[in-house]
């Protein structure tokens, strides 16, 4: 009867057992399903994009470059003799780069020279200026382009040179004005502001850039003081009246002055220059101008047009590790290197 009891007992456990099982599984959330395989997108190629056409720039021609496939054999005026020799492009320039540069700087400030003195080149021979005046593709007269001494050409030099073999500066596929000076005064000059009737189309990478030039440039290119009888100054502008009413009538965006006169007389701050003397009136960033009732003194800084590559801010940079091509994005942005021959 005992075992009959327990039996049952059994039973009825295992029943409320199975029925509690089968409610929670009721109860319990459904297990998560699997999603379905996606069959892969079917491979369809990437469409290239169009390249980017080149807008020209209004009055300058677009560079072939086809044209110096290999390296030109340039005539040259020798403007001390009046002579007029041959010489490989690349052989010429080492004689550009020992005399525009001291031959024994930082290879790197050099090698940025030689870009940017090979640009001028090409464009020299571009545009034939030098061909109209002599009958050649270059001038060692500085006036008239870029000075020329073979003699000082040493190691250093024939590297930066070799290092850039064939590289220009190119600027939306023009060829860019590579004019450079000495000392900027660390910052840029424009166009406007240092060649407003001489260079005719747009230079848009001529800017108000910055530098660190005065880190290793001699402190006289710093700040300079020059005194000019008010009778020269006149002249320079053309005023016949009181040179106490001369004045400097616009700043550009650098500075520098932009147009200095009195009356209905006024010039280019970079004409005023020029006819001053380069060599007298440093540059025209001028900080400071006075009249005592005789002469005129000038404060200024910097040496130089200010436009372009700054040679002592390339000597800077290399010395703080910075590479050719670097020196020449930064003082003329926007532009691209390219190589013309091997």
């Amino acid at each position: 009867m005992q075992k009959s009891r327990n039996l049952n007992t059994a039973i009825i456990l295992l029943l409320v057992v199975a029925i509690a099982a089968g409610a929670y599984s009721l109860l319990r959330s459904p297990a998560p399903k699997q999603p379905p395989e996606i069959p892969p997108a079917p491979s369809t190629p990437v469409p290239t994009p169009a390249p980017v056409p080149i807008e020209p720039m209004p009055g300058v021609p677009q560079f072939d470059a086809g044209k110096y496939k290999a390296e030109p054999v340039v005539s040259i005026y020798r403007a001390e003799t009046g002579s007029i020799e041959s010489l490989p492009l690349e052989k010429y320039l080492e004689g550009v780069i020992a005399k525009e540069m001291f031959p024994d700087w930082p290879v790197e400030a050099l090698a940025a020279q030689a870009i940017a003195s090979r640009t001028l080149t090409i464009s020299a021979i571009e545009a034939g200026t030098i061909r109209r005046l002599h009958g050649t593709d270059v001038s060692t007269s500085k006036e008239e382009l870029q000075a020329y001494a073979p003699e000082k050409v040493n190691d250093k030099v024939r590297e930066a040179v070799k290092r850039t073999r064939g590289q220009i500066i190119l600027y939306n596929g023009t060829l860019v004005n590579a004019i450079y000076s000495s000392c900027n005064a660390q910052v840029g000059a424009t166009k406007e502001e240092s060649f407003p009737t001489e260079i005719q189309g747009p230079t848009p990478y001529f800017q108000p850039i910055h530098d660190d030039c005065f880190e290793y440039a001699p402190a006289e290119q710093h700040n300079w003081t020059i005194k000019i009888p008010g009778s020269q100054v006149a002249a320079a502008i053309g005023y016949k009246g009181n040179p106490r009413d001369i004045t400097i009538l616009e700043r550009g965006p650098s500075g520098r002055i932009l147009y200095i006169g009195a009356g209905d007389k006024k010039v280019y701050g970079s004409d005023f220059r020029k006819r001053i003397g380069y060599d007298r009136l440093k540059s025209t960033l001028v900080t400071e101008m006075t009249y005592d009732g005789k002469n005129f003194t000038f404060k200024g800084m910097g040496w130089g047009n200010g436009v372009g590559l700054c040679q002592w801010g390339a000597y800077t940079d290399a010395q703080h590790g910075k590479t050719a091509a670097e020196m020449i994005t930064h003082y003329y942005p926007g532009v691209t290197l390219t190589k013309l021959w091997d």
